[in-house]
């Protein structure tokens, strides 16, 4: 496979919509909004001004690259289908990344020897979505849930802990103390610029989807509620 690239990632399984265009692996452009769950508003202008940013023309994209999930239900189906719109407009591949590991990504230069990262997604109430990194990025856990208790992780007292995620406040004020002395916590939120360079190396690698059956992974069904009062 041709090494050169330029691909496009898109963000949106968050509360921020995010786009980012790289090329070999860099970002060369980044477009992000502040304005929460609003990605179906600003996801194609952003598109558009990576593009012109960079002056690069979408007919020079190699590959498109989306959040895999979890995250929200509305905002991985908006990336999804965009992403497979372009995909099949310009006959270009598809690629996913997890968006644990997005989370993760931005902390690696900060582990020492046997620390660990703590990906984190608020998943309501006491709950969080949660992946475990090491400095390679490699999964030490699979992707699973969790009800947040005062003891939670504690495993990871003495070798240390990064909190990284939209959880990370909620994990912390749950810790209270304690052995969270060990842990180090940034709230944060996952965005396109830290899917470039793990993108690349799925591309690289030929580690791409079936863009026909493509689906995110929700990780639950969507949290839909009746309407109490009538329409008319």
């Amino acid at each position: 496979m041709m090494v050169d690239s330029y691909i496009l990632c898109l963000e949106t399984s968050g509360p921020q919509c995010s786009v980012a265009l790289s090329h070999n692996g860099t970002c060369i452009a980044e477009q992000v909004t502040e304005d929460a769950w609003h990605h179906s508003q600003y996801l194609t202008t952003h598109i558009q001004k990576c593009l012109s940013q960079a002056d690069v023309s979408i007919k020079d994209l190699t590959a498109i690259a989306v959040s895999h999930g979890p995250g929200s239900y509305t905002g991985l189906r908006v990336g999804a289908s965009t992403a497979k719109g372009i995909c099949y407009a310009l006959d270009i591949p598809l690629i996913s990344i997890d968006t644990l590991k997005i989370i993760a990504h931005p902390w690696t230069s900060d582990i020492g020897s046997g620390i660990k990262i703590l990906s984190t997604i608020d998943a309501r109430r006491d709950e969080i979505y949660y992946n475990i990194y090491d400095n390679a990025l490699s999964e030490l856990t699979e992707t699973q849930s969790h009800v947040l208790n005062p003891e939670s992780f504690e495993e990871y007292a003495k070798s240390g802990l990064i909190v990284a995620g939209d959880g990370a406040d909620k994990t912390k004020v749950m810790h209270d103390g304690g052995y969270s002395e060990a842990f180090t916590y940034h709230q944060s939120y996952p965005t396109a610029k830290h899917m470039t360079q793990l993108a690349f190396d799925k591309y690289k690698a030929d580690l791409l989807e079936d863009i026909a059956y493509y689906n995110p992974f929700y990780m639950k069904p969507p949290n839909i509620t009746t309407r109490k009062k009538p329409l008319f």
